[in-house]
């Protein structure tokens, strides 16, 4: 049977309880009135007919199919509390056993609960949507709750700003009691029909985002090398420049300050290497051989030193950059393989 797993978080008092306890049509989580009644993170299951929108027909055609769903009702956040940081680190780590144990038709998602009456939606909030959506390559659904009017809120506003990408469904999981009467709890099952149905569109809009990040890193990497090497580079140059007055004298100085820089730009690219491995690599230099001897004559010493030193830089720079690009350097490939990884799983997704 099909697994559903909803991982349901918020704020305290965001009714993320009384959710659950609408949607299993069941009494299982506890409930309060805006205190913080879940204690630790718990999860909930029950075997059931759950809407399922119809592949065939594209549309709000509905056809009910048997799954097993299973909620986790985890503790309230806080900003900045000791106790939101051992749950979070607790939710990613059942959302993670729950990926790896996903099938086929399997869905794993997160229902992010904000009370519909709250004043404001907390930046930490918007921040750990953002971040653990994409880390985690999971679903978020953005769930107002205890709407009892129609009128949209300034705060659900904000939200649907915010995260124009993401869904956002008004429920009101428990009958509400007005002066003039009742208002019919609504819109729990169509949040759990629209989560199951749309899962793998909202699936592959976050692998695309956090394949699009990966890209990013890289370039952001190479970026970062090519200019903090270039400013390597222009400094013993300078260096040189001043060395360089002295004929001949000056050739053993300008070879050492060659094996200075090539260690830099290998630390600066997050290589080990010994200054030793950096002398080895300088001697192998074809460079050498045709830049050093414009080093003898006083004429042309001053600017033979700099111009060699920065010939020696950029050609190693350039063959640095390039080894690094076919992915030598361990956390770019890392996120090679990673990006291959996302691109499969896309694929099979749009197929």
């Amino acid at each position: 049977m099909d697994v559903v797993n909803l991982v349901v978080m918020g704020k305290t008092g965001a009714g993320k309880s009384t959710l659950i306890n609408s949607v299993l049509e069941e009494d299982l989580a506890p409930t309060g009135s805006g205190q913080a009644v879940t204690r630790e993170n718990c999860v909930y299951s029950r075997k059931m007919l759950v809407s399922v929108e119809r592949e065939a027909l594209k549309n709000a055609d509905y056809s009910q199919v048997a799954k097993e769903v299973k909620m986790y009702d985890t503790v309230g956040l806080e900003i900045d509390s000791a106790i939101t940081q051992s749950t979070l680190k607790e939710i990613e780590e059942l959302i993670r056993k729950a990926q790896n144990r996903e099938r086929e038709n399997d869905v794993t998602l997160v229902w992010f609960c904000v009370n519909w009456r709250s004043s404001r939606f907390e930046d930490y909030e918007v921040q750990l949507i953002r971040s653990m959506s994409v880390e985690n390559e999971i679903p978020f659904v953005l769930v107002l709750t205890q709407c009892y009017a129609n009128e949209e809120s300034e705060l659900e506003e904000q939200i649907r700003r915010e995260f124009s990408e993401i869904p956002v469904v008004r429920v009101l999981a428990k009958d509400y009691s007005l002066r003039n009467g009742v208002i019919e709890a609504y819109g729990v099952k169509e949040l759990l029909a629209r989560s199951v149905s749309d899962y793998n569109s909202c699936k592959v809009r976050i692998l695309e985002d956090k394949l699009q990040r990966l890209t990013r890193n890289r370039e952001n990497t190479i970026d970062r090398i090519r200019v903090l090497g270039n400013s390597c580079i222009a400094s013993h140059s300078q260096k040189a420049k001043k060395i360089g007055r002295i004929p001949v004298g000056c050739i053993p100085f300008v070879h050492g300050l060659c094996i200075e820089m090539i260690t830099e730009l290998n630390r600066i690219a997050r290589l080990n290497s010994s200054k030793r491995f950096a002398q080895q690599l300088f001697e192998n230099v074809v460079v050498a051989a045709i830049v050093t001897p414009a080093m003898i004559f006083p004429i042309l010493s001053a600017a033979a030193a700099p111009a060699y030193i920065e010939t020696v830089g950029e050609t190693y720079l350039d063959s640095l950059i390039d080894a690094i690009s076919c992915s030598t350097n361990k956390d770019l490939q890392d996120s090679d393989l990673m990006a291959a990884r996302i691109k499969a799983e896309i694929k099979k997704r749009k197929k």
